[in-house]
């Protein structure tokens, strides 16, 4: 008898909408700091480019899990990526030869920077919050309603009641049937 390991590449689930939902957080963040700080941001055609970029990018990556530890790397890449991009799409260079590096000013890195922690930070905050939500749905229990008994017709009423006389939570109650 032999025995043969096989190695089993998972994919994450609902990869292209994850991508798509850190394509949309990424390029509206870098897009806000980018204007924020002083810098151009493409008109529509070229934002749609460089999202296309993104969402290509990100299907790779968001396709399987990302560890905890490669998500802050990953998105400051993106970022600086999408820094970049910025400049040559939207028609000014960033590295012209009168100024060392007109892109980098300390707004945009603080911008860029801010964006980057907060993106990680929601992206974590999101990935802990779907795995709670799959975790409560896979071990719902649905609540039981008991189902009423209908008395019949021509039972006497007021027999079956039955009144206690101790709260339920001290011991067995007393019961005294009414008169």
């Amino acid at each position: 008898m032999t025995f043969e390991a096989r190695v089993v590449q998972a994919r994450a689930p609902h990869g292209l909408a994850r991508a798509a939902a850190a394509t949309v957080v990424a390029v509206t963040g870098a897009a806000a700091a980018h204007t924020w700080a002083g810098g151009e941001v493409p008109t529509g055609p070229g934002l749609v480019l460089v999202a296309a970029v993104v969402l290509a990018g990100g299907w790779l990556v968001l396709g399987r899990d990302v560890p905890a530890w490669a998500l802050l790397p990953v998105v400051a890449a993106a970022q600086l990526g999408l820094h970049e991009s910025f400049g040559l799409v939207a028609g000014h260079d960033h590295h012209a030869a009168a100024v060392p590096d007109p892109g980098w000013t300390w707004q945009m890195v603080a911008a860029h920077a801010s964006v980057t922690l907060a993106t990680a930070v929601l992206w974590w905050a999101g990935r802990r919050a779907a795995s709670y939500v799959v975790t409560l749905l896979a071990h719902a229990s649905l609540p039981v309603t008991p189902r009423l008994h209908r008395r019949p017709a021509d039972a006497p009423a007021g027999t079956t009641l039955v009144h206690l006389l101790v709260s339920p939570r001290r011991g067995p109650p007393l019961a005294v049937l009414p008169t």
